[in-house]
């Protein structure tokens, strides 16, 4: 074989290397892409503040200014493919590669690491606890909150102490002293304990009085224990009072196993309490769930609190309002399909478009401080 032919076999098997990789580059970014034309199809769906649209059409929100910036940075055509209200049949959607990428509230989870690829983080979500604005008094919530057993023993206490004071007293003077204690157990019984509430409660009507002196002397030991008794009985009273105003109302995560919990079903929410041994009254959407904390169906609601904080202010929800504690914290991040050729790129631009100064106004203008 000559030079020539030589050098023009290598030729066209090079030739053929080249063409092949470019066809298999083409076939994978239409993959991951959706399309043939190159255009980016991102799946969305709404989920205020993140992601909105209006009657017309026109997409807006947190996550959906982000893609916007990023997709300028990058110079991309791109369409949105809303997948209403259906979180499943998105991750499905970016699993099958039927979107180029997926943009909402996306969690970065273990889960989703095993079927996605995830970009890099750009917003730091916090769960919160809603609770009703009038959950935290009223008066059959104090009632509710008192410790009753507590209270119902000191009274009995205090009544077996003028029973047996009111024995020991007719006991004494039944035979001296008839006209004040009668000789009947049960009526005589019964004048022994007025004559010892009166005592205690320094009433002193005098209708009963002892005349012998160990009845006196009996009186005189009743006068001194009662002034303890009532002190003892005021206290309890009071600290059971005290207690109760404490423990009123749902201040904290620490009150949510000991009142009707609710979740949405998926939610981050609801795996949440489920690690916390909870048993939740699961709701399909959120709007649901906080319609049945309106309507006192349940107390709590454990949900993402930057949308728990946006629906509040939408809707005037002026009776519902979120507790400040803050139960998980969890990063949202772009979602691909597994080696997509877009994730490296779109990676270098939303790091440039979040650490931008202008970034932490948008996260202002759209989550406000209910974020985490």
């Amino acid at each position: 074989m000559s030079h020539r032919r030589f050098s023009s076999l290598v030729a066209a098997v090079a030739g053929l290397m080249l063409a092949f990789h470019v066809s298999v580059a083409q076939c994978h970014a239409q993959a991951t892409t959706g399309s043939g034309d190159a255009k980016v199809v991102v799946g969305t769906m709404r989920v205020a503040p993140f992601a909105s649209r209006n009657d017309d059409g026109h997409w807006s929100g947190l996550s959906i200014e982000l893609w916007r910036e990023v997709a300028a940075e990058l110079d991309l055509d791109f369409e949105f493919r809303e997948f209403d209200y259906d979180i499943q049949g998105l991750l499905d959607a970016i699993e099958n590669r039927e979107v180029s990428l997926a943009i909402a509230n996306l969690p970065v989870t273990p889960e989703g690491e095993a079927r996605f690829d995830f970009s890099h983080p750009y917003f730091a979500a916090g769960l919160g606890i809603a609770v009703r604005a009038g959950a935290q008094g009223g008066l059959v919530g104090f009632l509710s909150a008192l410790p009753w057993p507590q209270i119902f023993g000191t009274i009995a206490l205090l009544f077996s102490a003028l029973l047996l004071a009111g024995s020991l007293i007719w006991f004494l003077e039944r035979r001296r002293n008839p006209a004040h204690f009668d000789p009947d157990p049960v009526r005589g019984v019964g004048d022994g304990v007025w004559w010892a509430a009166v005592t205690m409660t320094t009433t002193g009507y005098g209708d009963k009085t002892p005349i012998t002196w160990r009845g006196r002397l009996v009186g005189l030991v009743w006068m001194f224990i009662s002034i303890f008794c009532i002190a003892a009985f005021s206290a309890t009273l009071a600290s059971s009072f005290v207690v109760g105003r404490l423990k009123t109302g749902i201040s904290g995560p620490e009150d949510l196993p000991k009142v009707r919990l609710g979740v949405v079903a998926g939610s981050a929410g609801e795996q949440w309490a489920e690690l916390q041994g909870l048993k939740p009254r699961s709701f399909p959407f959120v709007i649901q769930a906080s319609r049945a904390l309106q309507r006192g169906e349940i107390e709590a609601l454990v949900f993402e609190r930057a949308i728990l904080g946006h629906m509040i202010k939408e809707y005037a929800w002026t009776d519902l309002h979120i507790l400040p504690q803050t139960l998980a914290v969890r990063d949202y991040a772009l979602a691909f399909p597994v080696g997509s050729v877009l994730k490296e790129d779109v990676n270098r631009a939303l790091l440039k478009v979040t650490q931008d100064g202008s970034w932490a106004s948008l996260v202002q203008r759209h989550v406000g401080t209910s974020g985490n």
